[in-house]
């Protein structure tokens, strides 16, 4: 499966820290997948994740949609409030 990431995709993990690393491995070990019941194309993947630079839980949220063989990832939510999105 070939992952494709957007621009703000990226844009939006520099701000967090993350790393393209730590998403693709959020997206191969995902905690939890969400599909859309808007969009049969979108989903959401959940990993919680040790986040080093804040030295605490966090929940990483990747927005995706899938198309034949591809993933593209939209964006992606950092959040500390894990229980609130878990």
């Amino acid at each position: 499966m070939k992952i494709v990431f957007t621009k703000h995709s990226l844009k939006r993990a520099k701000e967090r820290t993350i790393s393209e690393r730590e998403l693709r491995y959020a997206i191969h070990y995902p905690d939890k997948i969400d599909k859309s019941s808007q969009n049969n194309k979108r989903f959401l993947i959940k990993k919680i994740y040790y986040n080093k630079k804040l030295k605490a839980d966090h929940l990483l949220m990747i927005i995706c949609e899938k198309e034949k063989r591809i993933i593209k990832i939209i964006t992606i939510i950092d959040t500390s409030k894990i229980s609130k999105y878990y």
